[in-house]
């Protein structure tokens, strides 16, 4: 099919001299050479000023609308009620609830019209309502931390797997929606081949990265300890036992001999709330990485060798200044996942 070309409305200034001209006795022809237009533009202006009175574009032509503003409410109640139903699917369900026949193209554009754009829907953790009232919890108690309070913190301990990733999910959402649980993707954590990394950092810089197949337990977590994450901490705060380290709450960082081990070495410990990565800077790091789709997991393991080392101190102190934001982020979110 040939492209159909855009019509070229005259503005009233150019309507305004082709009258002027046909009244000074000009023919049409002569008339559209003068204004560089098309001889049926001046003839059917010339029509119009003779019919109507008017060249000016007269109100309520074209097609009737199909809906009313009240069918149109309704239509962006039944996408709110579901973020994620296709415009085809409300197409037919409006026409069912409403009785109103249009094509899906016609829904696209009532939602479009009330800012329901379709996007990708962003993958966040699944959050059921005892974790999200612990993160809120653990936010506004920290809402007035500065940096210089995050400062005195190792952030530690990610993991990677070569499970894979959920497909991409549309929903429709305002701007400013990106975040809310109805827009979201919850991701599960899954099977299928994990590489652990004792991996640390403050502000001050990155500490070693040590890399363990398979499952952490005491032991291992032990070793980490001890070879990791002390010698850091003793190497970043030489003058100083103000310092504290992040860990989550699995079974490892619980285990009686952990405890034991950490009060013998005077460490000093702060639990994050379950599920939040975004609570904790070192994923930021792990995102980076993110790209990279291993075959295998010494192809993983060469990979986070060689990226883990790349990581600047810049890098580390921006992560660990946008910690404040992070909170009031938690907070304004009432508890749910966050852009960080």
């Amino acid at each position: 099919m040939p492209k159909e070309l855009k019509r070229k409305v005259l503005s009233e200034e150019k309507k305004g001299s082709i009258l002027a001209l046909l009244a000074e006795g000009y023919s049409e022809r002569r008339v559209a050479s003068i204004l560089k237009i098309s001889k049926t533009a001046v003839h059917k202006n010339k029509v119009k000023q003779h019919t109507l009175g008017t060249t000016k574009l007269q109100t309520g032509r074209g097609r009737k609308r199909l809906s009313t503003d009240r069918d149109d409410r309704q239509l962006i109640r039944m996408s709110l009620s579901n973020r994620r139903m296709t415009s085809s699917d409300l197409q037919k369900e409006w026409q069912t609830a409403a009785g109103v026949k249009c094509t899906a193209r016609t829904v696209r554009n009532r939602l479009l019209g009330a800012g329901l754009k379709s996007c990708k829907a962003r993958k966040k953790p699944f959050i059921n309502e005892k974790q999200r009232r612990a993160r809120l919890r653990f936010a506004k108690d920290h809402k007035d931390w500065t940096v210089e309070d995050w400062s005195k913190v190792i952030f530690s301990e990610f993991n990677f797997q070569l499970c894979p990733t959920p497909g991409s999910l549309m929903v429709r959402r305002r701007p400013g929606e990106a975040y809310k649980p109805q827009c979201l993707t919850p991701t599960v954590k899954c099977g299928g081949g994990s590489v652990m990394i004792s991996g640390c950092f403050s502000k001050a810089g990155i500490g070693q990265i040590c890399l363990y197949k398979g499952r952490m337990n005491q032991t291992k977590y032990k070793v980490v300890l001890e070879e990791n994450l002390l010698p850091f901490a003793l190497t970043m705060f030489p003058n100083s036992e103000d310092w504290f380290l992040q860990q989550g709450n699995a079974p490892c960082h619980t285990a009686r001999s952990v405890k034991v081990w950490m009060e013998d070495h005077q460490f000093k410990t702060q639990s994050w709330p379950a599920q939040s990565p975004d609570l904790n800077p070192i994923e930021n790091l792990k995102r980076k990485m993110d790209g990279h789709k291993p075959s295998n997991k010494a192809e993983l393991l060469e990979f986070l060798r060689q990226e883990w080392h790349k990581v600047t101190q810049h890098q580390c102190e921006r992560l660990v200044e946008s910690m404040p934001r992070c909170m009031q982020a938690v907070i304004k979110n009432q508890g749910y996942s966050t852009k960080y």
